[in-house]
């Protein structure tokens, strides 16, 4: 009998989970330890700067200083790298996290069992949290380190900040494929939806910082509300973080909606 839809997600995701942190954990640890011979020269702040400046601000913020490990870091790292990460794993795993249940065929057993359907939804989307959470930990554990091997003075805690924000957004845009798996029973399609979702919020961001009739819908976009406050040198923006939470929030009460009204039987 099926006791904890939760533990039952931890028990089969735990290894992925790890594997992925420990991925994950490579990327910072790179791009700390290449900072010295590429960030602290002032290399990369040259090649900038043969950017016409339309092209730069797109690729990097105008107010960033590409010669400290910050802003090396918000470019090499944070802009692409860190959301890229984080959203491979929660808009897979969402997507399919009652979808794949009904794609594997093994829906009504599940629902055999005596849980409420949205017990699963939200089991499950914890057990999703966690282990976001954990693949998070992995990435401030890879800066730790290369900022240690190469004697680098970053602070941590900022780090921990901007990896906070990419967990954020990465849930947000979790949510959205949570409640499209929900809605289509279609794991693929959701997670298909959402990265396309992902792309277009990237572009609606960058796009907007150059063209003034976009600039007003930028906060429409995740990513605007992820990295606008340059949390890296800031940290986190309260207001950033309330929109990312309640993007996830509002995709786990409609994956919980639509799960109870679906009729699953076959």
């Amino acid at each position: 009998m099926l006791r904890s839809v939760f533990g039952k997600v931890v028990h089969d995701q735990w290894r992925m989970v790890l594997g992925w942190a420990a991925f994950s954990a490579i990327w910072p640890a790179m791009y700390v330890a290449l900072y010295p011979s590429i960030g602290a020269l002032g290399e990369l702040e040259k090649m900038l700067d043969q950017f016409p400046p339309a092209l730069r601000e797109f690729f990097a913020s105008s107010s960033l200083n590409l010669s400290t490990p910050e802003g090396f870091l918000n470019m090499e790292l944070f802009t692409f790298v860190a959301p890229l990460l984080i959203l491979a794993y929660t808009v897979v795993v969402c997507g399919g996290a009652t979808a794949g249940e009904e794609e594997n065929g093994t829906m009504d057993l599940l629902l055999a069992n005596p849980v409420p359907r949205w017990r699963i939804v939200v089991e499950k989307s914890a057990a999703f949290v966690g282990g976001t959470g954990v693949i998070g930990i992995g990435m401030w554990l890879g800066a730790a380190a290369g900022a240690a091997a190469v004697g680098i003075d970053l602070d941590l805690w900022l780090v921990g900040q901007a990896i906070t924000s990419t967990v954020l957004l990465g849930l947000a845009r979790g949510g959205l494929a949570l409640a499209l798996g929900a809605i289509t029973g279609r794991r693929w399609l959701a997670a298909g939806v959402s990265l396309m979702v992902v792309v277009a919020g990237f572009f609606l961001n960058g796009l907007g910082a150059l063209v003034d009739w976009l600039k007003p819908w930028r906060p429409i976009s995740p990513l605007y509300q992820y990295i606008s406050n340059d949390p890296l040198s800031n940290g986190l923006d309260p207001g950033n973080v309330l929109v990312l939470v309640a993007w996830a929030v509002v995709g786990g009460v409609v994956a919980v909606v639509a799960f109870e009204r679906r009729d699953l039987v076959r």
